[in-house]
């Protein structure tokens, strides 16, 4: 004969373990003989969740984010898995502790009991913070909560199965086995944390948002093979232009330009762009101009119709009135903004098109919309304007702002994008 148990079921039989009636300060006789299976199985939940499941969950996502959105939803699965061991584990617990009466006279129990409400919550987090880091792809404050909120945790549950064998008097053996598997698997979870803290955790995320079909960051072609012909992948800029030719000058914006934070070499940066500028202008026909900027709410220095949010305005770099402005709120200039619609149309022919990239922020929003471009018109040719973009430096990493402008420009290069120069 076989059985089967709905999901219902089985939380019922949690909840009433975990709130069923028993006088405090007496011990259930009656139920004594059951003791041994209801810690056996109490451990073993417990055990696999804690030092198997939930830390599995956290490490490969980051050891599998080639995967993309493989490794996102393997993480989801192997958390949530761990979370529905360690409350049937609470559960098995709860009925230990009421039949030798040791629900609060503990640390054990009462450490436990701490650990799993709090971590009940976790998934809400996870659930807000992959939102939030899909919109604006930073690592803000509710990621970082996130992430060490459930470090903490998995460790002190790791932590708390030690207690438990001291609290059911374990045998030495056990005991040393269990700092063993212990200690393998928490020294495991710290070194590949601490890897990719120190590697730059934010690329390995967009590594992640590059292969997902559903972020404003995926990019197919960027993975593939972009067939180049190796003389066409650098160029000198000159005069004379193209009808499908568009510039797009992304984000240059005072609160990145001008103090009290500027990249650095911003002054020089802004000399190349307005030459870069004056010649595409200059160019015949002249080279069709659209200004990107970016926008959020939540950041002062972004907040739209603020001074800082204004594009850079000078003598020689200025908005024409014949010229497009796309705002955007991500990294990628073409995700949710009209800046398809600006580029297709007039003469506009996917198979002659030329995209010329320049502005700041080389590793997140000219990258991105470069990658974007790539996916969309991959016929196009997109190009980046050497000297004419810049970002900041990556201490992390150890790289100067132009070792990063650099990186990008190499690693666009590779797959494809054309490097012009001004001289």
């Amino acid at each position: 004969m076989s059985y089967s148990i709905s999901t219902g079921v089985f939380f019922s039989f949690v909840l009433a373990s975990l709130f069923s009636n028993a006088s405090a300060g007496d011990i259930i006789f009656a139920d004594l003989p059951l003791v041994p299976n209801y810690a056996k199985a109490h451990g073993i939940l417990m055990g696999l969740a804690f030092v198997v499941v939930l830390p599995s969950g956290a490490i490969l996502v980051r050891l599998l984010s080639s995967k993309g959105k493989t490794a996102v939803w393997l993480h989801v699965g192997l958390q949530l898995v761990g979370w529905v061991l360690m409350i049937s584990g609470l559960a098995m617990g709860a009925k230990v502790g009421k039949i030798l009466d040791r629900l609060e006279n503990n640390a054990h129990t009462i450490l436990g009991t701490v650990v799993v409400a709090l971590l009940l919550f976790q998934p809400l987090f996870g659930f807000f913070h992959h939102r939030r880091f899909m919109a604006i792809h930073k690592r803000g404050k509710l990621t970082l909560f996130h992430v060490w909120y459930g470090r903490i945790l998995i460790i002190l549950g790791m932590l708390n199965g030690g207690f438990g064998l001291k609290l059911a008097a374990n045998s030495t053996g056990g005991n040393i086995a269990y700092g063993v598997v212990v200690g393998v698997v928490g020294a495991t979870y710290v070194a590949v944390l601490v890897h990719f803290e120190v590697t730059g955790g934010i690329n390995n995320s967009l590594a992640i948002l590059r292969r997902d079909k559903d972020s404003p960051y995926y990019n197919d072609a960027t993975f593939g093979v972009r067939k180049v012909l190796a003389a066409e992948t650098q160029c000198k800029m000159g005069s004379e232009g193209s009808p499908n030719r568009i510039l797009l000058v992304i984000d240059v914006q005072r609160c990145i330009m001008y103090p009290p934070n500027p990249i650095p070499g911003s002054a020089e940066v802004l000399r190349n762009l307005e030459t870069a500028l004056a010649r595409e202008r200059a160019a015949s026909p002249p080279t069709k101009v659209i200004w990107i900027r970016h926008g959020e709410e939540d950041d002062p220095e972004f907040t739209p119709n603020t001074p800082s949010w204004e594009i850079v305005q000078t003598e020689l770099f200025r908005i024409q009135d014949n010229e497009a402005i796309v705002d955007k709120t991500t990294p990628d200039g073409f995700y949710k903004t009209s800046l398809a619609s600006h580029i297709e149309t007039g003469t506009f022919d996917p198979q002659t098109l030329q995209l010329v990239v320049m502005g700041v922020q080389s590793d997140f929003c000219v990258q991105a919309t470069i990658r974007s471009a790539i996916a969309r018109y991959p016929s196009a040719r997109v190009s980046l304007v050497h000297g004419a973009h810049g970002t900041y430096g990556n201490e992390k990493r150890g790289k100067s702002a132009e070792e990063v402008s650099d990186q990008i420009e190499r690693e666009l290069k590779d797959e494809g994008v054309v490097i012009e120069y001004l001289n």
